[in-house]
């Protein structure tokens, strides 16, 4: 039986300006679910890329990778490069055989691909109604919402039985039914995963935990609990021996300074002596001179032990992480009232047929929530668009901002200061990256391609950019925007929206995360 899965040594990543990460020592394990945790931007999608075998210019690697078992990877951005499902899953010949053989038409070649496959669309069938997706093969890949292309990409490496599996972030644009799938899936994969995520449920049902962080990389065995509670005791016995150094240092400081003085009184004494007494003056020279180097030999010890203190406490702070507070709040509206939204037997162009019922007044938050693919995203673009001409079913007012699932508008080539001052050219570039910084967005971060960017920095752009409008905002739409950000941000983003003066209609399929933004109006599509 293979011990590990994979087997990363002194392991470095460096960019001409910046070492990411270096002397990354860790093994996968076969058979086991896993997760890759860290704050964004700490480099977890390149270390997952890079297990992977992807490789650049842009950087140096160090260090060794040695994979014992094959692997499959699914970035966070993916876009299924297909037509439709049985070209996603990967049977599309195989699929087109057994319908020309069903039909009766077809030929030797035909019964020659299928001769040890009469199981499979079974199988097939199988995967997709577990995952709650179209079991039409020839069914448009275009036609589904971005959970469902999430979970039809999982799918295809759920198939892979012997492949490792690397899961960037999966859970993203899943609703409660895909969570729960998801969390199934990964637990029953027969030759293991590595997950980036920041679900805490799924974080959870994980037996092994990998933080990476600026010292490098942790691994626990266990679940998230067993990770906090490891921490936690870390943290405190870090604390304490800080503490216990400064202590130490203060002490012996005090130590050196009584010494000190009382060398000095001597040497005071020593001189009155010389001064009115009767010894001979070459005597009184000598003990003068003894004197003297014994003080620089006690000044120069004393010296020492204070260096050797201080880095010892240097040292006993530079094993504690310290996460300087994040910053961010929507400018907050004038004072309105009345009627924002209203919407009395509409029906969506496509997702849901059911009529919609609901009214937003100002101020008013509400949690939209439904199964993948049921509308929740048409319904906020339209919103936003106020795409409802000579509708009399629809009253819409006010100045409305939307955030898409894909930050539709970041444009991807710009970087982070470039976004922003197209969003509101009222700040200086001084001014925002500020505002970034406070983001945790600081350095090359500003100056960087946003599609060079992790999903959670894309993210703090995006949200920033909402933030600051030039125009008061009355109403804001959230398309799931908690998704990608780390665990730390979402309270930050919780807060931010809690605080908000102005209405929301949030999209989310974390509970939660719902709760921490104190939002209890909901509003389902069925």
């Amino acid at each position: 039986m293979t011990q590990q899965a994979c087997i990363i040594s002194q392991f470095g990543l460096a960019f001409p300006n910046q070492v990411l990460f270096q002397n990354l020592n860790f093994s996968l394990y076969p058979h086991q679910a896993s997760a890759l945790i860290g704050q964004n931007g700490q480099g977890k999608s390149l270390l997952m890329q890079l297990l992977q075998g992807v490789q650049s210019d842009s950087f140096q690697i160090s260090g060794q990778i040695t994979w014992n078992l094959p692997y499959a990877y699914l970035p966070q951005f993916y876009r299924l490069p297909t037509e439709n499902i049985a070209q996603a899953l990967g049977v599309e010949h195989l699929h087109q055989a057994f319908q020309r053989i069903e039909q009766g038409q077809g030929d030797l070649e035909d019964y020659e691909r299928v001769e040890d496959a009469w199981h499979l669309p079974s199988k097939w069938h199988n995967l997709l109604s577990q995952a709650n997706l179209p079991t039409d093969f020839s069914f448009p890949t275009e036609k589904l919402s971005e959970g469902q292309k999430t979970r039809l990409a999982l799918c295809a490496l759920f198939q892979k039985k012997d492949h490792y599996l690397l899961l960037d972030e999966p859970s993203n644009h899943l609703d409660q039914a895909g969570r729960l799938w998801l969390q199934q899936s990964i637990l029953k994969h027969p030759a293991g995963v590595l997950v980036i995520s920041h679900d805490r449920d799924l974080l959870e049902h994980m037996q092994h935990i990998y933080a990476l962080n600026v010292h490098g990389i942790q691994h626990i065995h266990g679940n998230y609990q067993v990770y906090e509670q490891h921490i936690s005791v870390q943290t405190k016995a870090l604390d304490q021996s800080v503490q216990q150094q400064k202590q130490q240092l203060k002490q012996l400081k005090q130590q050196q300074q009584q010494s000190l003085m009382k060398a000095q009184k001597r040497q005071h004494q020593g001189q009155r002596l010389r001064e009115n007494t009767s010894q001979a003056k070459i005597l009184l020279d000598f003990k003068k001179e003894q004197s003297g180097q014994s003080f620089a030999k006690l000044k120069e010890q004393q010296n020492r032990q204070v260096l050797a203190a201080e880095q010892e406490l240097r040292d006993a702070r530079s094993q504690q992480v310290y996460v300087k507070n994040q910053q961010l709040e929507f400018i907050s509206t004038p004072h309105k009232t009345g009627e924002l939204l209203r919407f009395t037997d509409f029906t969506l162009p496509f997702g849901t047929q059911s009529a919609i019922h609901f009214a937003l007044h100002a101020g008013e938050k509400l949690h939209l929530f439904g199964q993948n693919g049921v509308g929740k995203s048409t319904l906020l673009n339209m919103i936003y668009q106020q795409n409802f001409i000579n509708d009399c079913n629809v009253f819409i007012t006010g100045h409305a901002v939307y955030l898409d699932q894909n930050f539709s508008f970041l444009n991807p080539k710009c970087n982070a200061v470039e976004n922003l001052t197209a969003f509101n050219a009222s700040y200086s570039d001084t001014e925002w990256r500020n505002l970034l910084g406070q983001l945790r967005l600081r350095g090359d971060k500003a100056t960087l391609a946003v599609e060079k960017l992790s999903g959670g920095e894309k993210l703090k752009i995006a949200l920033l950019a909402l933030s600051q409008s030039e125009q008061a905002v009355d109403l804001l739409l959230l398309d799931e925007p908690e998704n990608h950000l780390d665990l730390d941000s979402r309270e930050l983003l919780a807060n931010a929206i809690t605080n908000f003066t102005g209405a929301v209609i949030l999209v989310s399929h974390d509970q939660t995360f719902v709760d921490q933004c104190g939002i209890t109006q909901r509003y389902e599509l069925i």
